[in-house]
């Protein structure tokens, strides 16, 4: 219908004869298509304008769901009923992109106490009034267009949102939540974060049918369906959590390729679908704990991130859910804020094979928009000409490079100890060996887990590697499942171990202080000290910091990941460890969960469970800490 008008406009009608006329038409014609690209013939125009809710603690998701929209309908009009907090945010924002956007702002909300819980407000019975002030939004948006579209706050815009056909003919457009009908009894059928109207007696009638409707305005929806002329919207559209999370049983690791390969791919042009169509908007809920909408967004991160077509709405989302631990934790915003750059240190000195590997893996590992910098140090060595040529000749696109080449042997314990000298105590890095196979969403958990634990006093450090050892005599060899969550274990995990680095300057410290405890770091009920005893001094460091740590009550975090899974495998090349290459102990990790608990289950050097700990990154007064009642770290 949207190019049919376009060529009537440049009068191009049936009375045209000739080639050149045929040729006009040719150009127009293409001229149309440029303008507006192929659809489904199911779909026809996006809606004449838009209608949201922002206020409180969804003023951020909202900002971002304005952000989303721009991106990809950058003059759209837009008109929120929000507060006038949400306002002045809205105006310090500096983006070009929304502003952009015609956005219309009703400052509604300023009556409701939007400090309070949701359960809260209705138990003062005014949750039911607080949401029907969509009404305002939509009421506000058909004054002046003929047609508007209501997205939740927490909504996240992937594509151009097109109506389908027949919504040339209907009242109302609804999106059921596609969900069992035992689900849909208690919470409706439609979902009341998504709906499309053109008539003006909706808002009213929505009002008064939640005022009897069993839960709010959503199942609301479903007396309005009966009395407007309604359509419904695919999977495709508001694509939300509740959609996903049935598939799975609670407490089973969610597996992309194992749970939504049927239903969820990339097309041929890179953008997502959903059951053969493209997917155009995501119910994201960044702000909601648990255990599902979590797991959901990072889901669709992954997806984005095999969509070259949505790169923009990727970085967007990422950054959002970084900073979704500062918005449930406010304390881990000051963490994130006053890091610096992240420094990655590589140690190598002959095995040119193994350091190519790596320096592979850590190129095409995710960093998102974070500056990450990069030093490779090379151990003196008469064979490590080939080495340092792969070094200088890396190149490193995610921030600065620096080569390092010692002029005499170090040996592997003097390495560890001169790899990384952070200048502040909240500065971030990492310390790998040459011989480590990375999954490539390594880095996107690690700062999430210092995001979220950052602060936490008895925290030495942070270890990609699967926890396997129980070095307490007799040792053996045993895994603490934890249900696949981080856990605190006080031995160190050298196989990507990122040391915590206020703990790590006080260990060099005392490692340069010349203490008699230096020259025999006991710790006599653990085998590692019998390790040290017997091998090669120069090549064990981690005895001297399981001292340490074992004097000052420190751990390490670790989590053991499903399938046998890690985020860093150690290939067990030849060199100071080992007289031969044995190969790859674990397989790295393509699918890796963010959800970082309030607590942290906390074992001792038997891997017998201790207590729980709240790190002080978590707000104490967070509802789940609260109910957990776990312990700060002494």
């Amino acid at each position: 219908m949207r190019r049919t008008g376009c060529l009537k406009a440049h009068g191009v009608g049936a009375g045209c004869r000739g080639w050149p006329c045929m040729l006009m038409l040719a150009m127009l014609v293409l001229m149309s298509l440029s303008a507006y690209p192929l659809t489904s013939s199911r779909e026809f125009r996006k809606p004449s304008s838009y209608a949201s809710m922002i206020g409180g603690r969804s003023t951020m998701e909202g900002l971002l769901m304005l952000y989303s929209l721009a991106s990809v309908d950058p003059w759209a009009s837009v008109y929120v009923a929000g507060t006038g907090e949400g306002l002045r945010s809205l105006q310090v924002l500096n983006s070009t992109t929304l502003l952009q956007l015609q956005i219309l702002w009703l400052p509604v909300l300023d009556k409701y106490k939007l400090s309070l819980t949701r359960k809260a407000m209705v138990k003062h019975r005014v949750w039911n009034r607080f949401q029907m002030e969509k009404g305002s939004a939509i009421r506000a948006a058909l004054k002046w267009h003929p047609d508007t579209l209501y997205l939740d706050a927490d909504s996240f815009v992937l594509g151009k949102i097109l109506l389908p056909m027949e919504a040339v003919h209907m009242e109302l457009g609804l999106s059921p939540h596609y969900i069992q009908e035992k689900y849909e009894a208690k919470h409706g059928k439609y979902n009341g974060g998504f709906l499309w109207t053109n008539s003006e007696r909706m808002p009213e009638a929505w009002t008064k049918a939640s005022a009897r409707s069993r839960f709010f305005d959503q199942a609301a929806l479903e007396e309005l369906a009966e009395t407007f002329k309604t359509f419904t919207f695919g999977k495709h559209v508001n694509l939300g959590w509740w959609q996903l999370c049935q598939k799975v049983r609670r407490n089973e690791s969610l597996s992309v390729e194992e749970e939504f390969q049927e239903e969820i791919d990339i097309d041929t042009a890179g953008f997502l679908r959903m059951n053969g169509r493209r997917v155009d908007t995501l119910h994201a809920h960044l702000l909601t704990p648990g255990v599902w909408c979590p797991q959901f967004n990072e889901i669709m991160l992954r997806y984005l991130a095999k969509a070259p077509a949505l790169k923009e709405q990727l970085e967007i989302l990422q950054w959002a859910q970084r900073a979704y631990a500062s918005l449930a934790y406010p304390q881990a915003e000051e963490v994130m804020e006053a890091t610096p750059p992240f420094t990655i240190v590589v140690l190598t000195m002959n095995r040119h094979e193994s350091l190519a590997q790596l320096l592979k893996a850590l190129a095409s590992s995710y960093y998102g928009m974070d500056k990450v910098d990069l030093t490779i140090k090379v151990d003196h060595a008469p064979d490590n000409a080939k080495v340092i040529d792969i070094a200088e000749d890396f190149v490193w696109d995610f921030g600065q490079k620096a080569v390092e080449v010692s002029s005499s042997r170090k040996g592997l314990a003097r390495a560890w100890f001169d790899a990384w000298r952070p200048k502040t105590t909240n500065a971030r890095g990492i310390v790998f060996e040459d011989d480590i196979l990375l999954s490539k969403f390594w880095y996107r958990w690690l700062v999430n887990a210092w995001a979220r634990y950052g602060t936490c006093k008895c925290l030495a450090g942070i270890s990609l590697q699967r926890q396997t050892l129980v070095p307490k005599k007799p040792s053996r060899r045993y895994e603490i499942v934890n249900h696949h969550q981080p856990f605190l274990y006080p031995l160190v995990g050298s196989i990507g171990f990122s040391p915590h680095a206020e703990r790590w300057l006080s260990f060099l410290k005392w490692i340069e202080s010349g203490s008699p405890t230096l020259s025999d770091p006991a710790t006599p009920d653990l085998v590692t000290y019998d390790w040290w005893r017997n091998g090669d001094k120069r090549q064990m460091w981690t005895q001297h910091f399981i001292h340490f740590c074992n004097r000052h009550k420190l751990f390490t975090l670790y989590i053991n990941l499903p399938h046998k899974k890690t985020l860093a495998a150690h290939a067990t090349a030849k060199g100071e460890h080992f007289r031969r290459t044995l190969g790859q102990d674990f397989a790295t990790a393509s699918d890796v969960s963010l959800i970082m608990p309030v607590s942290l289950n906390t074992y001792d050097w038997n891997a017998k469970f201790l207590w729980q700990i709240c790190c002080s990154t978590v707000n104490r007064t967070h509802p789940v800490a609260a109910q957990i009642g776990c312990r700060k770290c002494s």
